[in-house]
């Protein structure tokens, strides 16, 4: 990690074993509405597998991480935490502790699995569940938590990996039981983070994090950039209100940072690199004064403009026909200008 000595002094961290952190009493692990969905991938559940077996066989600490959170009361003596960095990995841990405890034919662990590490009892906040993941895997999980996952149709990682876990312990030669004490061995390094936003800021530490994980795009480095410093009642108003519509908009993260970079290039009227994407956008934004709302605000009128493009679906049919050959060409260098026409 490279953080400043400031931030460092304003953070409490400090190792804490993966179980100890999610048995915390009251507890939701909320991921809010700015993170990316669940994006873990078969390689990366493997190597959480291969990371307990080789836990289980030397039979000491193994490091495997770092959770970044923001802390804040909740109703009813609850404690939210608001995961900043880890998300992927402690959904992960916690698809893992599903699918060992599905797998046992120990009832008391089953029973001290879901009750300690995986639901809240005594909290019907959340449906009880600890984790509360992001809106678009929320159904998913919940499926799975509450033992409906055969009931859940549609496409999702969580039910994958849940289900490539339970093939990973039917294949091991360690009992689920023993593989759940192998994971009392995984420890993570745990940064909490003031919740008084005007003592440090959470966007700086979370760019200063190297994440073992996924990389993050150009644009879920923006959508945590103008999301992360609003509360999380303007976070969820904001994110319902434009920034899932322009998710919408766009098949897949690739067609999203390229519309940002058009949109810069359109804004600023200089050549932007697909790796300076980011950094462009945070010196756009300071330089407009934005406001996290007049920033979405902007965004989702120019992907309305670019999803026109490229679908050539605008009101003038002559313009159309013209993008339309653009894009048979495959020429969207032209698309900050044709952006700007629209705009005008």
């Amino acid at each position: 990690m490279n953080l400043d000595k400031e931030s460092s002094e304003k953070m409490k961290a400090d190792t804490i074993r993966l179980l100890d952190l999610l048995a915390q009493s009251k507890a939701i692990f909320e991921i809010p509405v700015y993170q990316r969905n669940y994006e873990w991938r078969e390689e990366q559940c493997r190597q959480l597998f291969k990371d307990i077996l080789q836990a289980a066989k030397e039979q000491k600490p193994h490091f495997t991480g770092a959770v970044v959170y923001v802390e804040e009361s909740g109703p009813n003596m609850s404690h939210i935490y608001n995961i900043i960095d880890g998300q992927q990995r402690l959904t992960s841990c916690s698809l893992l502790l599903k699918a060992i405890a599905d797998t046992s034919n120990d009832e008391e662990l089953k029973e001290e699995i879901e009750t300690n590490y995986l639901k809240n009892k005594f909290l019907s906040d959340n449906n009880h569940i600890r984790l509360k993941s992001v809106e678009k895997d929320r159904e998913a999980y919940y499926a799975i938590m509450s033992d409906r996952i055969d009931e859940y149709d549609k496409p999702s990682k969580m039910k994958t990996n849940y289900k490539l876990f339970i093939r990973l312990i039917e294949e091991s030669e360690l009992s689920s039981s023993e593989l759940f004490t192998a994971i009392n061995f995984l420890n993570v390094v745990y940064i909490e983070i003031n919740s008084n936003r005007d003592e440090e800021n959470p966007q700086v530490i979370f760019e200063s994090l190297n994440s073992t994980g996924v990389s993050l795009s150009a644009s879920d480095l923006v959508r945590n950039f103008i999301l992360m410093s609003l509360d999380s009642e303007e976070q969820t108003k904001l994110y319902k209100e434009y920034w899932i519509k322009i998710e919408s908009l766009f098949i897949n993260n690739n067609i999203f940072a390229e519309f940002i970079r058009h949109y810069l290039i359109s804004k600023t009227k200089k050549a932007v690199k697909r790796e300076n994407t980011y950094s462009v956008y945070k010196k756009y934004y300071y330089e407009q004064n934005f406001n996290a709302k007049e920033a979405v605000k902007e965004l989702y009128t120019n992907v309305r403009y670019y999803s026109q493009l490229l679908n050539a679906s605008t009101e003038n049919k002559e313009f159309n026909k013209a993008v339309s050959h653009i894009n048979t060409l495959d020429k969207k260098v032209l698309y900050p200008y044709l952006l700007k026409l629209l705009d005008m």
